[in-house]
């Protein structure tokens, strides 16, 4: 039959389309070393460097004959082992009159998407760059072009005892080394993982980041590590949780100030600039740590 009535003809009355009012997030990494980290808070202290000091090792003498004076002054001294300069990063967005009155959100939805997605961006930088200190520890365990083994998780946490390290050991992997490290124990046969109690400390797949517990040390996962050995290798790395033992931190944070929002009219154009920025520096703090170098 002809003159049927449909979509196409009723072009002025039907939606083209109907979108979503839950719109889907982009991917992004969980915020995982941030948490792991000494932050010093620089705000209102008329500087935008830190400094971190670290006592010097002494060794006290024997007194082989009582009565006599067998010591001698020794000066009592702190070495500066790392300072961090805070500096600011940040994003900006015009947004027209027009495009505030006339999106699905709102003015107010649209405004609160603006200010959390600038802060998250914002500390999506501070654990890129946290991530890149992972290659600086001295101590490094792993063998280029081999994949992280369950043995090369045991000898990381034995480095670390050998260093004197002090506090909570956490791990940070890459994807691949978190991908390895479940397989290795997954194909295990030792003693140690028999039974599902066993199994489930590694294996218990989380949220944010979080992989499990292997040997009492906390593991997480991020897709930001840099790579070595010509992209062949990725690394990873085990330190001492800055936040809950700072006295044995790896990792420290200069933080000038948290993300923050600027706005500003612009009447010549009829829109508004929005603006989140933050002023952070982050550097290795002590050599308490092991960097995991395997295979990509």
């Amino acid at each position: 039959m002809a003159s049927e009535t449909t979509r196409t003809s009723l072009t002025e009355i039907v939606n083209s389309e109907v979108i979503a009012e839950i719109i889907l997030q982009y991917a992004a990494d969980a915020t995982v070393l941030s948490p792991l980290t000494r932050v010093m808070n620089l705000a209102g202290r008329a500087s935008a460097v830190a400094s971190f000091p670290q006592w010097e090792l002494d060794a006290v003498s024997d007194i082989t004959t009582e009565g006599t004076t067998a010591l001698s002054n020794v000066e009592l001294q702190t070495t500066e082992v790392a300072t961090i300069t805070a500096a600011a990063v940040g994003i900006l967005r015009e947004v027209t009159e027009g495009a505030w009155n006339t999106n699905m959100l709102g003015r107010d939805g649209l405004m609160q998407f603006l200010v959390e997605d600038g802060a998250r961006l914002c500390v999506l930088e501070v654990e890129n760059d946290l991530a890149a200190l992972l290659s600086g520890f001295t101590t490094t365990v792993g063998s280029t072009g081999v994949d992280l083994s369950v043995a090369n998780f045991v000898e990381a946490i034995s480095r670390m005892d050998t260093q004197n390290a002090r506090g909570r050991k956490v791990c940070v992997l890459d994807d691949q080394q978190a991908f390895d490290i479940r397989a290795a124990v997954a194909a295990s046969t030792g003693t140690v993982f028999a039974g599902s109690s066993g199994l489930q400390s590694i294996l218990n797949a989380t949220a944010n980041g979080f992989v499990g517990e292997l040997f009492g040390v906390p593991i997480y996962v991020t897709n930001l590590t840099d790579t070595a050995n010509t992209a062949a290798d990725v690394v990873g790395g085990m330190f001492i949780d800055g936040n809950a033992n700072p006295d044995f931190a790896g990792l420290g944070m200069a933080l000038l100030w948290l993300p923050k929002l600027s706005m500003v009219a612009l009447p010549d154009v009829v829109a508004d600039q929005i603006a989140v920025t933050m002023a952070y520096g982050v550097g290795r703090i002590s050599d308490f740590g092991v960097d995991l170098t395997t295979d990509a």
